[in-house]
């Protein structure tokens, strides 16, 4: 029942357990270990600071193996893990990204143009399809017809993340899902061709300093030799998950949210008018403190005996620090569960109470594109279209993979823009 309620309606079960049973609390989900969620931003702080041989987080993430590939840096810890960060961070650094704002503008406004108007639509699909042109383009530095073909076999292969098999294994062999999986794995080994291709004809070559791919294939490892194309392609997958899966998730949920408050809307439209910034980067804080993809952190597998508050955990024991309660503590927060980015006008986030990207070792490397990517998109299509809600409410949080997205897809309408 705990794992069918957890997956049914992920926030409004956090919420009653907190209700129930305080800041700290076990969920016993179906083939996992106990998970000790905890919201208190002190125990947060002290999970996600613990060290690796204590706290181990390199085995929650396990459910993305089979997207990533078992060697994938986001899947291992300390060294092996910081290396494969130090490797794509000089690519993601915050003043190179900035270099890209004009090409991911490019990008937007030809997808946005293509975008179904005047009719209920969920708008997440777009969202994907976009942020994964995004991420390729930055990863590669350009178009080609094998790049088209790798985007559309990566749509393919990441449809897999809206389904249970990722996080249930047993179900790949039950007839209803056994199809899928198996549909998964095919236009898994296409994708990983088309990789491989590209990595063997890359070999060598290094067109710019901020060209993601080049310094992949030039990186050494410990005994001073190139990678190998496996530890590449891992490493390419990652990279592409983690740039495309959350930022389109991120943006569904801004879009669902702007959709359902008409005055945060008009204001955000008077700002883009007039040229400003300040409020849509509120309003992309607000968003991903009330909505962030990442309802807590990655679960950290109890390795030694570990201290909390005066509580000892010990194995086999996981701890996740609750980012979503967190956001939504009234102790931190002045109406934690009313959507307002004027709480962050002329005051920045509180690092040790906003944690929308992770935190510690895991913290997300790629913050700096997907806020770029946010305020681009946001900005193009405020500029064109009207937005209004396709239901009443806001949509229910389902599951995608690790992450949480608008349960029907964040539907929307769009019109044209008409400005006076």
């Amino acid at each position: 029942m705990q794992t069918l309620a957890f997956w049914r309606n992920p926030h409004a079960y956090l919420e009653w357990c907190r209700h129930r049973y305080g800041n700290r609390f076990t969920i016993s989900a179906i083939g996992m270990a106990p998970l000790v969620f905890m919201s208190g931003a002190s125990d947060i702080k002290a999970i996600v600071r613990a060290p690796a041989d204590v706290l181990h987080p390199g085995a929650g993430g396990a459910a993305i193996a089979p997207l990533v590939g078992p060697g994938s840096f986001m899947l291992a810890d300390e060294e092996e893990h910081l290396n494969g960060r130090r490797a794509i961070l000089p690519a993601l650094h915050h003043r190179l990204v900035r270099e890209h704002a004009e090409m991911v503008q490019e990008i937007v406004a030809g997808e946005v143009a293509g975008w179904p108007l005047n009719v209920p639509i969920g708008i997440h699909p777009y969202l994907r399809a976009l942020t994964l042109r995004v991420i390729l383009r930055t990863i590669f530095g350009g178009e080609s017809p094998r790049l088209h073909e790798l985007h559309n076999r990566l749509l393919a292969v990441f449809s897999v993340t809206d389904s249970l098999i990722l996080q249930e294994p047993q179900l790949r062999r039950v007839p209803r899902w056994r199809a899928a999986w198996r549909r998964f794995l095919r236009e898994r080994e296409k994708v990983d061709k088309l990789l491989n291709g590209l990595i063997e004809n890359g070999v060598g070559s290094r067109t710019a300093e901020s060209d993601l791919f080049s310094m992949l294939l030039g990186e050494e490892n410990a005994h001073g030799s190139r990678h190998d194309s496996n530890h590449v392609r891992e490493t390419l997958m990652s990279v592409i998950l983690a740039g495309h899966e959350t930022t389109a998730s991120q943006l569904a949920w801004a879009f669902q949210l702007l959709a359902h408050n008409q005055t945060v809307l008009r204001r955000l439209l008077e700002e883009i008018d007039e040229g400003g910034e300040r409020y849509l980067t509120a309003t992309i804080q607000e968003v991903l403190r009330h909505r962030p993809v990442f309802l807590f952190t990655i679960p950290r597998v109890v390795r030694q005996p570990f201290e909390v508050g005066g509580t000892t955990y010990r194995p086999p024991v996981q701890l996740a620090g609750c980012i979503h309660l967190m956001h939504h503590d009234a102790a931190l927060y002045d109406e934690p569960h009313r959507f307002c980015p004027e709480r962050f006008l002329g005051v920045a986030p509180n690092p040790e109470h906003w944690m929308p990207w992770g935190g510690g070792r895991k913290r997300c490397p790629g913050h700096h594109l997907a806020m770029l990517e946010m305020q681009t998109i946001l900005r193009v299509v405020l500029s064109c279209f009207e937005i209004g809600p396709a239901g009443k409410t806001v949509e229910t949080g389902r599951w995608r993979s690790v992450i949480v997205t608008p349960g029907r897809g964040s539907r929307i309408v769009l019109r044209h823009r008409r400005i006076n």
